[in-house]
């Protein structure tokens, strides 16, 4: 059997999407926390110096999109011929556009972050969000963004907007978005993400 470790911080953030992969597999792995204060001090002992990080029997894996993609490949999340994989890697990648964004107002000024946010919102979540729902109408089914079950491109969707709604103080960004939130709410039935779901820490205050 293979051991993970999943080292990160005590926040959901870009490892939740790693956790939502173990969850719904339905496979263990331990995870090991550790405080943003203490940070400098577990900086050198990872490859690339960041986290998210997975040990996979020893062997460190860095940058949480690069474990996503090996655990969907893993545990049949990525699709069932190389196009889906190409589909899917289509949506992390627009995703992660938003998520790179979303960077921008966290690590800014304190000060200067409610106009960071408003720009967010303004500017950068809307266009994102027309161009995913434009891929989600792409697939036949409608219900997921390649195929007839959750993937890799759905767990990072829905942590990307879990994050998004997070910073903007509990608003709902899908408003306007009917088809996006009706994938939000289709992962989050899923029986096994809706039990992590119900335990899981609250996100961090930033």
């Amino acid at each position: 059997m293979v051991k993970y470790v999943l080292h990160y911080f005590k926040v959901h953030g870009r490892g939740e999407s790693i956790r939502l992969a173990f969850k719904l597999a339905g496979v263990d792995y331990e995870e090991r926390n550790f405080e943003f204060a203490d940070w400098p001090k577990f900086k050198p002992t990872f490859p690339t110096q960041q986290v998210p990080a997975l040990e996979v029997d020893g062997q460190m894996i860095c940058q949480s999109k690069a474990i996503l993609r090996y655990l969907a490949r893993e545990f049949g999340f990525y699709g069932k011929t190389s196009l889906d994989a190409a589909f899917i890697d289509q949506a992390l990648d627009t995703i992660e556009d938003m998520w790179s964004e979303l960077n921008v107002v966290f690590h800014g000024p304190p000060e200067s972050r409610p106009e960071r946010m408003e720009r967010f919102l303004k500017d950068v979540v809307p266009p994102i969000y027309a161009t995913l729902e434009r891929l989600l109408a792409q697939e036949q089914a409608g219900e997921f963004f390649v195929g007839n079950s959750i993937t890799a491109a759905d767990l990072f969707f829905f942590t990307a907007v879990d994050m998004a709604n997070h910073i903007s103080k509990g608003a709902n960004t899908l408003e306007k978005c009917p088809k996006l939130s009706a994938l939000k709410e289709r992962i989050a039935a899923n029986p096994k993400i809706a039990a992590w779901l119900a335990v899981r820490p609250p996100e961090a205050t930033f």
